[in-house]
């Protein structure tokens, strides 16, 4: 026998349906003005943080708890790493993961 969602699941996945084109013009806003505008990328902001430290690839990704091969991917710019991996390489700048706009 099939399992049920939650009723407040089933409410939850119909509240999208239910918002007219201004409520979601006005989400949309209020998403634009809490999200900071990204200056840098990831690579950079990275090979910053490293250089930061003054230690090389080796010796940041080593202190990060990361493989060398990973953090010379991400300076490298390459999309295809690990949300855990560069969680640990901004880690000792207390920095979490999170949204940013796209400079236009």
């Amino acid at each position: 026998m099939a399992r049920q969602p939650a009723k407040s699941t089933q409410a939850l996945k119909r509240v999208h349906r239910n918002l007219s084109k201004d409520q979601v013009d006005a989400l949309r806003r209020d998403l634009a003005q809490t999200v900071p505008i990204a200056h840098a990328s990831i690579a950079q902001l990275v090979r910053t943080m490293r250089l930061a430290t003054r230690r090389s690839q080796n010796e940041y990704a080593q202190l990060c708890g990361v493989a060398p091969r990973v953090l010379k991917r991400i300076e490298a710019g390459e999309l295809h790493v690990q949300l855990e991996s560069l969680e640990k390489l901004i880690k000792p700048f207390g920095y979490a993961i999170g949204l940013v706009q796209i400079e236009s």
